[in-house]
């Protein structure tokens, strides 16, 4: 909320956004005063690992706010979802109470985002810290029940269920090593074409 405080709307001459260089399309200005085209600042926002609220690309101010300084309403699609993805920014950071249907609605992005952060290796520390998890509580279970009644059943789950963590933690190991290689790749062809550009 503080951010909020601080915000005051500045009298911009120069209408050009300093991410593409262009005239802005849809202007918006931060909270920190800046002037960006609504569709960089939201591509920008986009493809941030986990959504959350961005770091102003000029002063590098968390941006918990963005105004739609344009003045004349939007007709085309692409202005219109621009102007719905501001709004849905500024419900998001801006410190407004949300309802609880927001959260529903969000819930198959976030379920997107953390799929795709299991193939990380913050992923895999991730689940090895569940599978550390599960075999405390196997632990935990086995020692405190007397060895004439062990659970059978539920001995054999957790068995399981820590042999899937097992697998996973391979796949993903052998993933991340595969991109791995794949990147190292690209570069070593590009920096051999560099070369072979430059000697000729």
């Amino acid at each position: 909320m503080e951010s909020l405080q601080i915000w005051q709307p500045r009298n911009h001459r120069d209408f050009s956004c300093p991410i593409c260089l262009q005239t802005a399309t849809v202007p918006v200005e931060t909270n920190c005063g800046h002037l960006f085209c609504g569709s960089c600042l939201i591509t920008y926002w986009k493809h941030s690992p986990w959504l959350g609220a961005i770091t102003c690309p000029l002063c590098r101010q968390k941006v918990v706010l963005l105004d739609n300084i344009s003045c004349e309403k939007q007709q085309d699609k692409p202005s219109k979802q621009v102007v719905h993805d501001i709004r849905a920014y500024n419900k998001r950071f801006s410190g407004q109470t949300r309802p609880f249907s927001d959260y529903l609605y969000d819930m198959p992005l976030f379920l997107t985002l953390a799929w795709r952060g299991i193939f990380t290796w913050g992923g895999l520390v991730w689940i090895f810290f569940i599978r550390v998890v599960v075999c405390s509580f196997g632990t935990i279970i086995c020692f405190s029940s007397p060895f004439d009644t062990m659970p059978g059943p539920l001995c054999r789950t957790l068995g399981t269920a820590d042999d899937m963590v097992v697998v996973s933690l391979l796949l993903i190991c052998m993933i991340n090593i595969c991109q791995q290689i794949a990147s190292n790749g690209v570069n070593m062809a590009r920096s051999a074409a560099q070369s072979m550009l430059s000697e000729s």
